[in-house]
């Protein structure tokens, strides 16, 4: 009796802080996600994290950072579809939509390849847009902000060149656009034009990306 007892006790003793192990590895369960929130899903791809955010409005965002510095890459955007509407068409606001093949039957015309090209692509340091095939001389140039409008003028004395640049990056987090955080220069026939990245932007591309990473899914 008194091995047994012992066995008994022995046996009964171990059970209790193997269950309580096993209750302390169980995943926690992942909290309800706010209706109010985003869903981002992440895949890490080619050297790019490639981020799909879809918004509680049904707007979609695309985003592809590079997977070493975190630079962003591509970055297009849609509006939710409506009832019996055509699907809304990718607006990109990083990076250039892959060019579509001249079809001879279809086309009547091609775009000149001597027209103005007009691009985003940043850097660490700054948002940074390019304009091509601008061969005028940096004199005719002028770039400033307009704070009514919260965008970027730029335009030309010659009257040859004239575009207003949207910065959504700012708009998403209510920034108001600085003039000291914009310069502009040009050579090889290219203007090239740079605005000083917030830390705000910075702060909630990491936080995005963070989140984005818990569901990353590498290939």
């Amino acid at each position: 009796r008194p091995s047994g007892e012992g066995g008994a006790a022995v046996g009964a003793g171990p059970l209790r802080p193997a269950q309580g192990a096993a209750a302390a590895s169980a995943p926690a369960k992942p909290e309800p996600r706010k209706p109010n929130e985003p869903q981002r899903l992440c895949m890490q791809t080619d050297g790019r994290k490639k981020i799909h955010t879809t918004f509680p409005d049904g707007a979609e965002m695309v985003e592809e950072f590079d997977e070493k510095t975190d630079v962003l890459l591509l970055r297009k955007v849609r509006k939710a579809a409506t009832l019996g509407s055509k699907e809304p068409e990718w607006v990109f606001e990083v990076g250039q939509p892959p060019e579509a093949a001249f079809d001879p039957h279809a086309d009547l015309m091609r775009v000149s390849s001597s027209n103005p090209i007009f691009l985003r692509k940043d850097t660490p340091e700054h948002f940074q847009w390019r304009i091509r095939n601008l061969p005028y001389p940096p004199s005719v140039y002028s770039v400033s902000v307009d704070h009514e409008k919260q965008e970027i003028v730029v335009r030309t004395s010659n009257k040859k060149y004239f575009k207003r640049i949207q910065v959504p990056d700012l708009n998403r987090l209510g920034l108001k656009m600085r003039e000291d955080a914009l310069s502009w220069k040009h050579q090889h026939s290219t203007l090239i034009i740079s605005y000083v990245r917030p830390a705000e932007v910075v702060e909630a591309e990491q936080r995005a990306l963070k989140e984005a990473e818990k569901s990353a899914v590498k290939i």
